[in-house]
C-alpha cells in the first residue's frame, strides 16, 4: 500500500540532521566563536530529539494506515524497520572499526578495547542497555539504540495508545518513570565511572522516552484531527503542577532541556502542518531529510578525516572559520550519503518490501 509523503516531516528531518552537524562540527578544530553563538550551536545535538518526534509520529501514521491491508502487520513492521536501519548501521559498524580499531576510548570507561560482546550488542542493537557499549564503537549509535528499542514497543503503544487523551497519558507516565528511574540510579551508581553514568542517564532509552510520547501526541493532534480539549483536565492539571514544580525548585529534573525542547519541536512540526514554511520545507531540506539517516552516520568519518589531513581549519576569523568548516562537512556529507543512499538504503528497503510482498501472498 502507498502511504503518501508527508514534505514537512521530511524538512523536520533535514533540519534536524543539519542541527547535529553544526554541533559535532564545532568539536573539531579552532572554534573561537562568541559565547551566546555558541550556546545555540551546542544546542544543536537536540536534533537527535527532533529525530525521535518525527519518527514516533511518522510510524505510528504508517502503522495505523497499512495494518488493516496487511495480514502481518507486526511482522512486515519489523521486517521494514530492520531493513531500513540495520544495511547502513551494520556498514557503520565495519567502517568504525576500520578507521578507529578496538583500542581504549572515552565511553569505554573502564573497559580496555572493544570487545566481541560489544560487537554483538551493537549487531543486535542491545548496545543502549550497556553504558560501556551504547556508543563506543559507532559515534552516535547511542541512538540508533535508542530507536531500535523505541521500535521493539511501538507495536504494543499502538494498540494500547487509542487517543489524544491516552497518549498525553503515556507522555506523563514516561516523565515519571524516566524521574524515578533517574533519582534511584543516581542514587545507586551501577558502575564506578561517575560522569560516564551520568551521561549515560541522558542517553538511555528511559531518558528519551518522553520524546518519543510527544510524537505519537502530534500524531493524533496532525493526522487524527484530535482536539487538545480531548485530553481530561486531570491529566492537564498534573501536566501543570508539575511544570510549576520546576519553576519553583528552578531545577530540570522532572522537565529536562531536551524535555522542553521535544514540546517546543511538537508546536514546530503542528506549524509546518499548517503552513508551509518556504524557508523550512523547500526541495533542498526536504532532499537533505531524505538522506539523513546516512548523512548521521557519514558526517563523523568526514570530520575525522578532514582533521587527519588538516583540513579542517581555514580562516583567522573564528565565525569566518566555522562557517566555511560546516558548510563543507555538509557538502561532502551530502554527497557521500547520496551514494550511499542509492547503493545500501534504497536496495535494502526494496529487499524487505519483497520479503514482506511474499509473506503477504502465501
Amino acid at each position: 500500500r502507498k502511504l503518501r509523503k508527508l514534505d514537512y516531516i521530511d524538512s523536520i528531518r533535514g533540519l534536524a540532521i543539519l542541527a547535529v552537524i553544526l554541533v559535532h562540527t564545532s568539536q573539531y578544530g579552532n572554534t573561537n566563536i562568541p559565547s551566546f553563538i555558541d550556546k545555540i550551536v551546542n544546542q544543536g545535538a537536540r536534533g537527535v530529539q527532533l529525530f525521535y518526534l518525527a519518527s514516533a509520529f511518522t510510524l505510528f501514521l504508517s502503522f495505523k494506515n497499512r495494518s488493516p491491508f496487511e495480514k502481518f502487520p507486526v511482522k512486515n513492521f519489523f521486517i521494514r524497520r530492520f531493513f531500513r536501519i540495520a544495511p547502513m548501521y551494520y556498514l557503520g559498524i565495519l567502517y568504525y572499526i576500520a578507521q578507529n580499531g578496538l583500542g581504549p576510548r572515552y565511553w569505554l570507561g573502564n573497559e580496555t578495547q572493544i570487545t566481541i560482546l560489544n560487537i554483538f550488542s551493537n549487531f543486535t542493537f542491545l548496545h543502549g542497555f550497556n553504558p560501556y557499549w551504547i556508543t563506543s564503537l559507532v559515534p552516535g549509535g547511542w541512538s540508533i539504540g535508542v530507536e531500535m528499542t523505541f521500535y521493539s514497543v511501538l507495536p504494543f503503544l499502538f494498540y494500547k495508545i487509542k487517543n489524544l487523551n491516552q497518549a498525553f497519558n503515556f507522555f506523563l507516565i514516561s516523565i515519571f518513570a524516566k524521574f524515578i528511574l533517574e533519582y534511584f540510579f543516581i542514587k545507586f551508581n551501577l558502575i564506578s565511572d561517575i560522569r560516564l553514568w551520568h551521561e549515560y542517564l541522558f542517553l538511555y532509552f528511559p531518558s528519551q522516552l518522553p520524546i518519543f510520547s510527544l510524537g505519537i501526541i502530534l500524531h493524533f493532534i496532525i493526522n487524527e484531527k484530535e482536539n487538545i480539549f480531548c485530553i481530561s483536565g486531570k491529566s492537564i492539571l498534573i501536566f501543570c503542577l508539575l511544570l510549576i514544580a520546576q519553576l519553583a525548585t528552578k531545577t530540570g529534573f522532572i522537565f529536562p532541556n531536551h524535555i522542553l525542547f521535544g514540546l517546543a519541536f511538537l508546536i514546530l512540526v503542528f506549524a509546518l502542518s499548517t503552513y508551509k514554511c518556504k524557508l523550512i520545507v523547500n526541495p533542498i531540506i526536504i532532499h537533505i531529510g531524505k538522506v539523513s539517516f546516512s548523512m548521521y552516520l557519514v558526517h563523523f568519518a568526514v570530520l575525522h578525516w578532514l582533521t587527519y589531513y588538516k583540513l579542517i581549519d581555514y580562516f583567522q576569523n573564528g565565525i569566518l572559520n566555522f562557517v566555511t568548516r560546516y558548510v563543507i562537512v555538509t557538502v561532502l556529507t551530502i554527497l557521500i550519503s547520496n551514494i550511499l543512499f542509492r547503493l545500501v538504503e534504497t536496495p535494502f528497503q526494496e529487499i524487505g518490501k519483497k520479503i514482506i510482498l511474499k509473506l503477504e501472498k502465501k
